[in-house]
């Protein structure tokens, strides 16, 4: 287990090409990877599988809390709509009623009857 002091910063290689920058400010860690920076709740609350790596989870744990104190307000279900494979458009039929959206490639499209 390592600890990061005030204004100390540490670069841990991850999954992305360049290396994330794990940092102590003010006594707030945080790391650069995309865990941490998109979690929603305050800084001083997130943590991610480099900070958990470095400090051990023991020490996460109760610098964070529990997962079960942290309050995480959950996003509605939606569900998504069964789309068929994309065909060809012949020209003959209308679209009107379909959605669609342009590629680089192509055009996506939906139709819901």
């Amino acid at each position: 287990m390592t600890d990061l002091r005030d204004g100390q910063s540490v670069e841990v290689q991850g999954s992305a090409r360049r290396p994330y920058v794990l940092k102590n400010v003010g006594g707030v860690l945080s790391c650069t990877c995309a865990a941490w920076r998109f979690q929603s709740v305050p800084i001083e609350l997130r943590t991610c599988r480099h900070l958990r790596e470095l400090r051990g989870d023991d020490a996460e744990s109760a610098r964070v809390g529990t997962p079960s104190l942290v309050k995480i307000t959950p996003k509605p279900a939606v569900k998504a709509p069964s789309l068929l494979l994309a065909e060809t458009w012949d020209g003959e039929l209308d679209p009107r009623g379909y959605w669609l959206s342009e590629k680089l490639d192509g055009v996506r499209a939906f139709w819901k009857a």
